[in-house]
């Protein structure tokens, strides 16, 4: 038997005894923040890039303006002050919680989903496609608007204006009222496709493509809310009496409201409604693990979309 000699010498390493890193490991509660530099996102984009991304958001308001104006009244500018002001606040609590992600991208989806898979694996999918399923009309409205406005120039009686299929009848509900597919359906169909292919060859890619959408929708919406303040049109009256709207129970006419529970509770619905199109805006949160310079890019990308998304707003 052969023993080692006593000129071997033996490397002995001390270990630095981490009493946090035993919590961490025995608490099932807590989550690894620290990611391998290879399961990084590329960061390839800046702030200007998520700003263009985020750039159609002010748009979103021509979808639902006309509604809160006529179901809250008066106050309706300031249902849209506050909601784009609770949106710019609440986005720095996501880019907040996206910095601790630097591998994962998606927004307020992925970080929910993060959040709930402690509590059950099942609400952690549930919560994605409950993010998702409020983002997917944005798709199907927006395509479908395009559709319209590209079907506008063909003639009244022309084929591509009066061929459709029909699917179902829905008499049962309402009479003449049926499901239905014609050209509009196709168009944006394809109009879908497009984007797809868009987004599909990155976000850089699909940053510098949206610029110019961006350019050309917003330049039009600039000048129809500027050309008003120099002609004189914007008249004070217009803003007063400031209080919501009511339907008289007697001649059940809509007439002025007051402040009251009724008020305050139409005010608040007029708010719910607003949200959906002025806290799209944190979409350029959704990149913060792709900025080159996340410290600095997040801020940027925040404030610059929140001065568009408060200027399409107003």
């Amino acid at each position: 038997m052969e023993y080692p000699s006593k000129h071997v010498k033996t490397k002995v390493e001390r270990v630095k005894f981490n009493p946090d890193q035993i919590r961490e490991e025995q608490n099932p509660f807590v989550i690894p923040t620290v990611v391998d530099d290879t399961e990084k996102l590329k960061r390839s984009i800046t702030w200007a890039n998520a700003f263009w991304v985020s750039s159609g958001v002010p748009a979103l308001v021509l979808f639902s303006i006309g509604a809160i104006a006529a179901t809250v009244g008066n106050p309706s500018w300031f249902v849209w002050t506050m909601s784009i002001i609770i949106g710019f606040l609440q986005s720095f609590a996501y880019a907040e919680i996206a910095g601790l992600f630097p591998n994962k991208s998606g927004g307020a989806s992925v970080y929910g989903a993060i959040a709930w898979i402690r509590y059950g694996k099942i609400l952690a999918p549930i919560s994605v496609w409950c993010n998702w399923f409020g983002w997917s009309p944005v798709v199907a409205i927006g395509t479908g608007l395009s559709a319209g406005y590209i079907l506008s120039m063909f003639d009244s009686n022309s084929l591509v204006k009066t061929w459709q299929f029909k699917i179902l009848s829905l008499d049962f509900i309402k009479t003449d009222l049926s499901l239905r597919i014609d050209s509009t359906f196709f168009i944006a169909a394809i109009l879908m496709l497009i984007v797809f292919a868009v987004q599909h060859r990155g976000i850089l890619s699909a940053a510098r493509i949206q610029m110019i959408f961006a350019i050309s929708s917003l330049l039009p919406l600039i000048i129809l809310g500027i050309i008003p303040l120099f002609m004189g049109k914007v008249h004070s009256k217009n803003f007063k009496p400031f209080v919501p709207l009511m339907r008289d129970t007697i001649t059940k006419n809509i007439t002025t409201g007051s402040w009251d529970r009724a008020g305050i509770t139409l005010f608040s619905g007029g708010m719910f409604i607003a949200g959906w199109s002025t806290y799209a805006f944190e979409t350029a949160v959704c990149y913060t693990s792709e900025f080159k310079k996340p410290g600095s890019d997040t801020f940027k990308a925040i404030l610059s979309s929140g001065k568009s998304g408060s200027y399409g707003n107003a």
